[in-house]
Order: C-alpha cells, then structure tokens, then sequence
C-alpha cells in the first residue's frame, strides 16, 4: 500500500518533458522551479523565449474555474490588455492534468512577464497601474465568463469567515462578536446605497506587488489570476489599498485613483465604500489563511495571531471610516 500524500514535489525532470513533447519548445530548454503556494511555479527557458509552468494544487481549483482564466485572459490579450497568457499545445489544448500521489493536479502553460517586481511604486507608476486596472474593469464590467476561482459577494464573504472563525476565536468573544457587529454595520451601509451606483464584473482578486512586473518602460504586466472572482469592481482597488497600507503614502493611492478615473468611471458611492472593501479584504486574507493552514506548507495561525488581526481590521475601520 503506498502511503497517501497531502502534496507531492512533482520531477522536474519529466515536467520539462511534458512541456518538450506537447509545445514547440526546443529540446534544450531548461527548467527551474520558482515557488510554492497555492500553485508550484517554475521557469522554462529555451533558447527564444521564456515561459511560466503552474502546477495547480490538487482540490484547490476546479477546472471549469481554470477554463474560465484562460477564456478570461485570452479576451483581456485581445483587448489589449498586457498578461501573462496561456499557451495553446501543439494538440490545441491549454489544460494538461496530471496524476499525482495525492491525486490529479492541473497544468497550464503561460507566457513569461517581463520586467520585474516593484514593491514600492512612484505615483507615476500608481497613475499607470491604476489605468490598467480600470482597463480591465471596463472590458469586464457585467460581462460573465464562466465559473471563477472566488465569489466576492459580502453575504457569502461573511457567512465563510464567521462560520471558519468561530471555533478559532472560541477563547476570544470579544473578537468575534466585533465580526459579528462588522457584518450588521456592512448589511445597514449597503441597505441605504443604490448598488445599481457599483459596477459589477471580473476582479483580480489580488492586487498587489506580487503579482504584476514592470519593464523599463513603465510597461505592467499581469499574472497570477488565482484570485480572480466575480463582484464588485472596487473591490480590486481596496485589496490595492489594504496591501502594504501602513508603508503606502496617499499619494499613490491618489494617483492610481486618478490613474483608474482614465478608463472608468467611479462614483461618489463607491469611492466612499472603498475602506469597506479593504476590509473585506482583510477577512478573505485571514479566512483562507486559517482554513489551509495545515502547518507545514503553511504555518498555523494560533488563535492568538487570528484575535490580533480582527484587532487589526478594527482599528483600520476606526480610522478609515
């Protein structure tokens, strides 16, 4: 009997091989790994291009979500729209599945980013990165794609966190009826707002730093849709504003606002709704981090940590609303 297996490191070896026999990559092309996360990244590299091989983890995405990334970013492409895009095989597929220890993992090959990450941008860079958010929004907006990775509706949002939350916070009531009384205070503010005022459509999900590059010319370039999900389009702009907030001056908050305003629309409503997507931020973060926290691909969150964070988004929403 073989021994089950949470999460397997797959060959190297024979996942360059898989990519050789199914691509017009030349066969001496190299491979190396990058990172693991929620997905296993490596580089490949042949003598003209570069490429992305993402290794999705068993369970942790559906294929008709996957399907619905490469429609997604094969429209955003066409439009446009600079991302890091998947790569049809020589068979005309663009999902291969593989059969691990633990149980079929999914593989997609993407275009390589150029440039390089920046964690702290100029307001220039805020202004660009802004407009090519709202580029985004706009060719999504009220569009349907299929099924996403997440749902970012707030009574959904909610009912996850508070029904995750619960037995982790059983030592700290104080914490969790705050979550309790931030869910009331969240359904009182949308009950007395027009929604047809927010648009609704295709987001990120992720936001930040990691997860776009910057090439010389101040050129973006997307990647890493893990997060995409259906909801309201602000949402993106407050996962923008609650990453790194401490350290992000409101200069460039305004100028990816300005940036944003370029190629969409904002409303006064959602402008003033803005902290209250971060927060819902804030929770998705902590609440997907509590449930696949398994303490060794990632550390546990003691309960400590998770009262510390809801202490966290508390005093964001003292200051910020």
């Amino acid at each position: 009997m073989t021994f089950p297996v949470d999460y397997s490191s797959l060959s190297t070896k024979a996942l360059l091989q898989l990519v050789i026999s199914n691509y017009s990559i030349s066969n001496n092309a190299s491979i190396v790994f990058l990172k693991r996360g929620f997905n296993d990244t490596y580089i490949i590299v042949s003598a003209e291009k570069k490429y992305i091989l993402r290794i999705f983890k068993h369970n942790w995405r559906s294929i008709e979500s996957i399907k619905t990334e490469i429609l997604l970013l094969n429209y955003l492409k066409e439009n446009n729209v600079s991302v890091s895009f998947p790569i049809i095989d020589s068979q005309g597929h663009y999902v291969h599945s593989i059969k691990a220890p633990e149980g079929i993992r999914y593989v997609v090959l993407f275009s390589f980013a150029e440039g390089e990450k920046v964690k702290k941008l100029s307001a220039e860079q805020a202004f660009i990165l802004g407009a090519e958010t709202g580029k985004i929004h706009s060719l999504t907006h009220n569009k349907n794609f299929g099924e996403t990775a997440h749902n970012y509706d707030l009574t959904h949002q909610f009912a996850i966190t508070l029904n995750s939350l619960q037995p982790i916070l059983v030592n700290y009531p104080e914490e969790y009826h705050y979550l309790l009384k931030l869910k009331d205070d969240f359904k009182t503010i949308f009950s007395t707002i027009d929604i047809t005022k927010l648009g609704r459509g295709i987001c990120h999900g992720d936001l930040q730093a990691e997860n776009f590059h910057i090439a010389k010319n101040d050129q973006f370039t997307f990647f890493d849709f893990d997060f995409f999900g259906t909801g309201y389009l602000i949402y993106d702009i407050g996962v923008f504003i609650w990453y790194d907030h401490k350290n992000k001056p409101k200069e460039i908050i305004d100028a990816f606002l300005k940036g944003y305003k370029t190629q969409r629309i904002l409303t006064e409503t959602e402008i003033s709704l803005l902290p209250y997507f971060s927060t819902l931020r804030a929770l998705f973060q902590m609440t997907l981090y509590c449930n696949i926290s398994d303490g060794k691909q990632l550390p546990l969150w003691a309960p400590q940590q998770v009262a510390d964070f809801v202490k966290k988004v508390e005093k964001w929403m003292k200051n910020n609303v």
